[in-house]
């Protein structure tokens, strides 16, 4: 309702109606809700904004406050203002009770008055239906939470030293002499609940009594938890709406939480994020308009952020700031700055919110809760283990940790929402609204303080342990450089993860390295100051390391080797009392001796080739599975399945037969032959043609097995093959010795003396297809490829073929269960020789195919 002086009210009423009306349509439309009178004054309308408090007489206190401020021209003339103001009777309450701590408007100071003046002060005249709309590029209609108020961030100002200063050295040339600055250099918003709004966004009365602390009815206006009782009340230059009380300008969600005693162990860690920017704009604004004799520098005080968070990624320098050739990056960032004023969201297609739309949220936890995560949690227990206190926790673990606590979103962050709260990286957030105790309404958004700590997954998983180590960061720098971290932190897999502590990686052999004449191991490093890890080559030699050849730190080798060592570490699923053999991540046979209690070893393919054996050194049970310690990284095989036949005498047989093919046959077993012939198959020397990336089984028939089919005239030797003069006949018996050897090579590994882990009628594919249909033992169709049953029985393993035949595999001297590894590399290893020269930092593993090899005592057919 229109309150103008009665004499006024009789003379004007019904041309102030009429204006009012006109007011609203235009206003309704306007981008800008520009005021209908910015550029003109009506001689008929009265009072302007200063005038109405004047003359009303129950405004004593708010025209004290404008008068003081120096905003009385203002006010008086012709513009476009919305001004919030509140009566006496309301200041009178506010002086008996108040968080500023003031019981008489004498006691407030200048910058309180100025504050508390410019931040209920629109620099446009907006209806109160209208605040609930926005501009941004067209008009949009009830969103609006925020707008930029009149607050001139030179009225924070503050001088501040000692203990006043967040702790860091950044912070420290300052400490003893104190500095002045700014929280932060963007507006100050005024934040407000309309009706409209709050029914968009789908903001429950719960909602709003649970982050206001006051209880409302559905059509009531609030500017932060003050209701506005009166609204619209025309001026010549602008509107007035009045609030029930007075309102205190909030701070930005940082400075509450930097302030809030119950919260200082969580507000102590986020400071830790912040550095001083000088300002050489706000500082010359106020040397001319505050101080001219003022001959120091204003900072700005701002978070280490990522891009588009408001705040910087570089450390500040004395002075001006850097230039972007000169800016010394900061990798610890945070998603946004909680101090940041003018907050504006981020979607996630890289669209900007705007800043009337949107606004942050945090749940920042009691210091009770903070301490009863370190004393009830398991990744509590490893903090306190490993650090002693949340204080001494490096910050490499803290910004995770922080980072988890703070939401892009308030409006996706609402109490009726928490169910569905994911983080960033869609993770759910376990908050229920029983975990508030308090909140905080800021400038920028809402802080929650809870009851409850809500630790990044990494802290949880199988991650955790080797985030939190001090020694393990060489598996940490392998993880975040190849991307597995978020594989590692799926809560809902089982994984069992093998960590070499920094100390024990030495020796590790490189297999490109090891298929040139000049063999070599590596020994890596991390290096702190630059976040990377390089590595020293030494000679290697028939399992003795030599002399150093050289230093590698090229970031993309070292990335290529680590993570086919990662492959090779982490498992899924958890190990299980009696099985010896696992299959690692990419394909790897591990094998897993002993128990926890009772000392438990694990060792590789090129362990057991070397005689080497990694020991547990300890086991941390995480969400997600266990982490184990080792004394040693597991040394995956260095010889391929070329190797093994060639080099074992009881496989001779098998193997000539293998390698009798020429490098143009199509049934090749081997990818010999020139360079060219060899794309994509570069090994340690001949990688077995057909294998991809998976794990294989080869049964190896004995000698006298093989002579004996030569005999019945199951397959033809290549003396045969070559002295047949047709050419027709020798092709068939090319591919038909060909498809007889791929018979031999079979999907999956299995492995003889697996404890409580048998086979039992499980079916695997060979390499051979069925070209011909028929009736085979195992039903295979054709153009399918033809399968082998594989049965446990006690120690051995026995096959049954597509003929119906049992043959046994041999498990005596040696001669089953061999593990190896054919690589695939970029390019010809023979190019690699000179180890740490360019084109050896070239080189890649691509990917491998893990074998088991077995001998059986008769040969496998198909028909």
């Amino acid at each position: 309702m229109l309150r103008l002086k009665d004499k006024v009210k009789l003379r004007k009423v019904n041309k102030i109606l009429f204006v009012s009306f006109i007011l609203s349509c235009l206003l309704i439309t306007s981008c800008k809700d520009d005021y209908f009178y910015d550029d003109q004054e009506p001689d008929w309308l009265g009072a302007s904004i200063y005038d109405y408090l004047v003359e009303d007489g129950n405004y004593k206190y708010f025209v004290k406050l404008i008068e003081d401020v120096g905003e009385t021209p203002v006010l008086s003339k012709t513009g476009s203002k919305t001004l919030f103001v509140s009566k006496d009777e309301a200041f009178e309450r506010f002086f008996q009770n108040n968080d500023w701590g003031v019981d008489s408007y004498e006691k407030l100071s200048l910058n309180q008055k100025r504050l508390m003046l410019k931040y209920c002060m629109l620099d446009n005249a907006y209806i109160m239906q209208n605040l609930a709309n926005h501009y941004d590029g067209t008009l949009v209609y009830g969103t609006a939470l925020r707008r930029s108020t009149s607050v001139d961030v030179l009225d924070s100002v503050t001088f501040e030293k000692g203990d006043q200063l967040p702790e860091g050295e950044l912070w420290d040339e300052f400490r003893e002499e104190g500095i002045y600055m700014v929280k932060d250099a963007s507006s100050w918003p005024l934040v407000y609940f309309h009706p409209k709004t709050l029914t968009n966004l789908n903001f429950t009365n719960e909602d709003f009594e649970i982050i206001t602390g006051v209880s409302r009815e559905d059509d009531d206006i609030h500017v932060l938890n003050k209701k506005v009782i009166e609204k619209d009340i025309t001026c010549k230059n602008g509107y007035i709406h009045v609030l029930e009380d007075v309102l205190i300008p909030p701070t930005n969600m940082s400075e509450f939480v930097r302030h809030e005693p119950s919260v200082s162990t969580f507000a102590n860690l986020m400071e830790r994020y912040t550095a001083p920017y000088p300002n050489e704009v706000l500082t010359e604004r106020y040397r001319t308009n505050f101080d001219p004799s003022f001959t120091g520098v204003i900072y700005e005080k701002d978070y280490f952020t990522e891009s588009n968070g408001g705040g910087r990624s570089y450390y500040p320098y004395e002075g001006d700031l850097p230039s972007d050739e000169d800016e010394i990056l900061y990798d610890k960032l945070l998603p946004y700055s909680p101090g940041w004023n003018s907050y504006r969201r981020v979607g996630g297609n890289g669209e900007i919110f705007a800043l009337q739309e949107e606004m942050a949220s945090m749940f920042v936890p009691t210091n009770e809760a903070m301490q009863n995560f370190l004393d009830n949690t398991g990744s509590g227990q490893r903090i306190v283990e490993r650090y002693g206190t949340w204080s001494e926790m490096p910050d490499r673990l803290i910004y995770k940790f922080v980072g988890r606590h703070m939401r892009e979103t308030f409006i996706n962050a609402l109490p009726s929402t928490f169910i569905k709260l994911r983080d960033s990286e869609n993770y759910k957030i376990d908050i229920n609204i029983s975990d508030i105790v308090d909140t905080y309404i800021g400038v920028n958004g809402v802080v929650y303080v809870t009851n409850n700590v809500y630790p990044p997954v990494d802290y949880k998983s199988v991650y955790g342990p080797i985030l939190f180590g001090e020694q393990t960061r060489i598996m940490d720098w392998a993880i975040e450089n190849n991307e597995f971290r978020l594989y590692l932190n799926a809560l809902d897999s089982k994984y069992s993860v093998f960590v070499p502590t920094d100390e024990f990686f030495e020796g590790y052999i490189d297999p490109v390295a090891y298929g040139t004449d000049v063999k070599a191991a590596l020994k890596y490093s991390y290096d702190a100051e630059v976040d990377e890890v390089h590595a020293t080559i030494y000679s290697y030699n028939d399992g003795t390391i030599g002399s150093e050849l050289g230093e590698i730190t090229n970031q993309g080798l070292i990335r290529n080797r680590l993570k086919d060592l990662l492959d090779a570490h982490i498992l899924i699923g958890e190990i299980e009392s009696g099985i010896k053999y696992y299959k690692s991540k990419g394909g790897n046979t591990i094998i897993v001796e002993g128990d926890e209690s009772a000392g438990m070893t694990v060792r590789g393919g090129g362990d057991i080739e070397a005689g080497t054996v990694a020991n547990i050194t300890e086991v941390i049970e995480q969400d997600n599975g266990k982490t184990y310690f080792i004394n040693k990284p597991i040394q995956t095989p260095l010889k391929s399945v070329y190797d093994v036949l060639s080099e074992t005498s009881e496989f001779s047989e098998f193997f000539n037969l293998c390698a009798g093919f020429g490098p143009d046959f199509d049934s090749r077993i081997f990818a010999t032959g020139d360079l060219d012939q060899r794309v994509n198959k570069y090994g340690i020397n001949f990688n077995v043609d057909f294998l991809q990336n998976y794990n294989y089984t080869v049964y190896v028939p004995n000698n006298d097995s093989i002579l004996k089919a030569i005999d019945e005239g199951v397959i033809h030797s290549w003396e045969e093959i070559n002295a047949t003069l047709d050419l027709k006949l020798r092709l068939e018996y090319i591919d038909e010795l060909g498809r007889f050897l791929r018979y031999h090579f079979q999907d999956n590994s299995v492995f003889v003396g697996q404890g409580s882990k048998t086979y039992t009628g499980e079916k695997y594919q060979t390499a051979t297809i069925n070209q011909v249909g028929g009736n085979p033992y195992h039903g295979t169709i054709k153009n399918k490829f033809y399968k082998i049953e594989v049965n446990t029985e006690g120690e051995s393993i026995y096959l049954i073929t597509e003929t119906g035949d049992t043959v046994r595999v041999i498990n005596e001297d040696g001669l089953s269960n061999i593990l190896v590894r054919d690589y695939v590399f970029n390019n010809d290893p023979a190019l690699f020789e000179e180890i740490g020269s360019s084109t050896f930092n070239g080189s890649r593993i691509i990917t491998s195919a893990n074998v088991v090899i077995h001998q059986i005592d008769n040969v496998l057919k198909f028909e």
